[in-house]
Formats: C-alpha cells, sequence, structure tokens
C-alpha cells in the first residue's frame, strides 16, 4: 500500500499563494455586476517594443438589467493590475503594479469553443471574456508620425528625445552609444525612427546589437541597450535556480518546475545568419560613394566563385566624402556587416533554454539567469550537468491564475550572444 504524504506543518502554504486584483478606473461600477477575473498573462520580449497583457475574466450573461452590461465602456479604459506574493519576502519584492490601456475586447463566438480568445459561451449562463492592454506609448506611436533631421548625433541621443517627446515613454533605460551620426525621420512612426538607430548603434566601439523593448518594470520601460552590455549583468536572483531529478516543489522560489533545451547548436542558420563555424563573421559588404563615385568591397572576400562570400550586402555611404558634404561619416562599413548576424542570435528557433519558474517579479527580459543542473550522482554535491550557466532572458510569459497559482515561463540564450555566437 503507499505510502500517503502528508503536508509539511512547517510550511505556510497560503503564504505562496498568488493573488491578484483587476480594476478599470472611469467604468462604471454596475458595469462589473457579476464579473469575475479568471487569469492574467503578461509578456515581455527583446523583439518587441511593447507590452502586452490580457485578462480573462468570466461573466454572467443574463444580469438584469441587461443594459449594464455595456463593453463598449471599457474601449481605452485604464487597466490597473496589482498581483502580490507574499511568500517572497524578505529577499524579493512581493507585487507588481500594472497600469495600461484596453484596446481590445476578443471576438463573440458561442459555436467555437475551442478558439482562446473569443468571447464565448461557458455552458448557457456564462461567457469568457479576455481583455487586452497594452502600454500607452504603443497607441501613441501608432498615432504619431515623426518627420524631423538630426546632425551629428549618436543613435542613444536621437533614440531619447523620440521615445520622449513622440511616443510620451514616462520610463527609459537608454544605453549610451556611438557614433555620431547624421539622420532624416522621413515620416515615419516613432518606434520606427528608434528600430533604425537601433541598427547603425554600437556599443564598445564595433558592436552592432541594440535593442528596442520594454519591460513592466516601473509600470512599464522603454528599453534601448545592447546584446554586448546586457550578457555582464549578474544574475538576478540571489542564488542560482536548480533542479533535479528527486523534483523540486513550488514552494521553492528558485525551483525549475520544468526546463527544456529547444536548440543547443544551428550551424547551418549559423552560415545563412553570416557567422562561420567558429562563430567568425564571413558577411562582405559593398559599399557606393556617389559623391567620388567610388566603391569598396569589405568583410570576406572570395576569390574563387566571386566577389564577396556569406552574406553579401550591398549600401549607399558618404564616408570618404562626408567633409565636403558638411555631415559626419554614416559609419555603415562598421556595423552593416555584423548587424544580421547578431540580430540572428535572437530567432525563435535558436532559444537554448526555456523554463518554468514560479512567478517572481525580478524576471524581466534583458536579465541574466544562472541555471544549476545538479549532477545526482557526485557524492560531494558540486558536480554540475552540461547546460548549467549564465543565459540572457529574451522573452518571457507571467501566468496568473485565480486560485494563487503563478508561473513564469522564459524563452532564454546563452550568455555567449554578448561575443556573436550561439
Amino acid at each position: 500500500m503507499a505510502e500517503v504524504q502528508t503536508p509539511d506543518e512547517s510550511v505556510d502554504y497560503y503564504n505562496h499563494l498568488t493573488s491578484f486584483e483587476v480594476n478599470f478606473p472611469g467604468v462604471p461600477p454596475e458595469v462589473f455586476n457579476e464579473i469575475t477575473p479568471r487569469e492574467i498573462i503578461l509578456a515581455e520580449s527583446l523583439l518587441t517594443p511593447g507590452l502586452q497583457t490580457s485578462v480573462k475574466l468570466n461573466s454572467y450573461v443574463h444580469t438584469l438589467p441587461s443594459s449594464l452590461k455595456m463593453f463598449d465602456k471599457f474601449k481605452g479604459a485604464q487597466m490597473q493590475i496589482k498581483i502580490t506574493k507574499p511568500s517572497l519576502a524578505p529577499d524579493y519584492p512581493t507585487t507588481m503594479e500594472i497600469d495600461q490601456v484596453t484596446y481590445r475586447l476578443g471576438g463573440r463566438s458561442s459555436t467555437n469553443p475551442n478558439t482562446t480568445d473569443n468571447r464565448k459561451l461557458l455552458g448557457r449562463t456564462v461567457e469568457e471574456l479576455i481583455f487586452h492592454a497594452c502600454d500607452p506609448t504603443l497607441l501613441k506611436d501608432a498615432a504619431s508620425l515623426v518627420s524631423k533631421s538630426w546632425k551629428c548625433n549618436t543613435p542613444s541621443d536621437v533614440t531619447r528625445e523620440v521615445l520622449g517627446a513622440c511616443a510620451g515613454a514616462r520610463s527609459m533605460n537608454i544605453e549610451s552609444s556611438g557614433p555620431a551620426r547624421g539622420y532624416i525621420a522621413e515620416n515615419i512612426h516613432p518606434f520606427q525612427v528608434v528600430t533604425q538607430q537601433g541598427e547603425a548603434a554600437l556599443a564598445g566601439g564595433n558592436d552592432p546589437s541594440f535593442l528596442h523593448f520594454m519591460t513592466f518594470e516601473n509600470g512599464g520601460t522603454h528599453h534601448f541597450r545592447s546584446l554586448h552590455t546586457m550578457v555582464k549583468q549578474a544574475p538576478v536572483t540571489k542564488v542560482p535556480l536548480h533542479y533535479n531529478s528527486a523534483g523540486t516543489a513550488y514552494t521553492d522560489v528558485h525551483a525549475l518546475l520544468n526546463y527544456v533545451f529547444p536548440c543547443d547548436f544551428d550551424l547551418l542558420s549559423d552560415i545563412l545568419n553570416g557567422l562561420g563555424q567558429d562563430g567568425a563573421d564571413i558577411n562582405s559588404l559593398v559599399l557606393f560613394n556617389p559623391a567620388n563615385r567610388l566603391w569598396s568591397l569589405l568583410g570576406s572576400k572570395s576569390k574563387e566563385c566571386g566577389s564577396g562570400a556569406g552574406v553579401i550586402k550591398q549600401m549607399q555611404t558618404n564616408q570618404g566624402s562626408e567633409s565636403s558634404q558638411d555631415m559626419c561619416p554614416d559609419y555603415k562599413a562598421t556595423w552593416a556587416l555584423k548587424r544580421q548576424a547578431r540580430m540572428g542570435l535572437l530567432e525563435k528557433d535558436k532559444i537554448a533554454l526555456r523554463i518554468v519558474v514560479p512567478w517572481n517579479p525580478i524576471y524581466h527580459a534583458g536579465k541574466v539567469i544562472k541555471i544549476d543542473l545538479n549532477n545526482i550522482d557526485d557524492p560531494t554535491g558540486t558536480s554540475l550537468n552540461y547546460g548549467s550557466g549564465n543565459y540572457l532572458i529574451s522573452a518571457m510569459t507571467h501566468n496568473i491564475k485565480q486560485g494563487g497559482f503563478s508561473t513564469t515561463t522564459i524563452d532564454a540564450v546563452s550568455q555567449t550572444v554578448g561575443a556573436g555566437e550561439v
């Protein structure tokens, strides 16, 4: 007969539950009659310059009077969320607060219950609703265009000005970059301006790995930062996240509930993105300057099978004639060779590690985590299995459910992306 496991009376299990509140200031209270929030999903990614939040609610359909349930009142409404987990104290913050704008209510359907984003009936009397919210800067970006020129300004300076003045960013983390160059925004959206700045921005003088992304820090923070710098951060947890074959408990804040390694290496993809087997750059670049009619071939220069090797690019430049044109050099020869290869390291099929951990508000895209995979056959307890080490969070999703169970799914890339390697 199997032994019945009894709860550990020394553990306050209720303290490890996660609670949340969802409020819509300005929406009449009667609209919330017989509505219950069930689940919250929060997402961040290094490749996304915005924040997405989904809140699933259950609503009794036949509330009287029926005129109270006017869901159009949520359109453009402020959405405030507060998530609390007491057991994280004193080592970590216990709360996370989000303030966004509701921009979408999922479609209505009572005939297709298998869809995930439809407003649909559950049984005959309760319907499921999914409200989507975003940071206000995403809406302002869609409604704004930038037409302006800068002379000899760094990408960081242009980014700071555009995000603040044109997109209305409330919180920014802008890493210093070079080089100073001339730039013209030709009637494009603010986020597109920042994307173009990221393509030309250099960290450490020659590393074109800048990204524009957002995290939920400080209610919503815009980041303009490089892989070169981000991978040098210390891990966000005070001890490594760990896993062993005996399993780990949800009450352990540092537990790995699950992990997989989707891609340890992919040489073919690396070559197509401009990286050789040893991580060497195999790009080539053709530059043409129409002012002095000179062209240059840079990077790999294969002679046997033609001009250029690996991934070849062609661009127009002002380098060599910038003084006569009263301009700063555009430095395309510095960043254009490596940019594609650096961004290729973050593609979805390059994710080195995917883990599920108990929810903690300290996890954000662009942060470093440390993983320990213990070798249980080592009597000293010091050996770690292959896959242990530091990783950079490239994307993550918080999932908080009614009842207190909450997890975070993290996609991470190896810390070596800071040096241009998978």
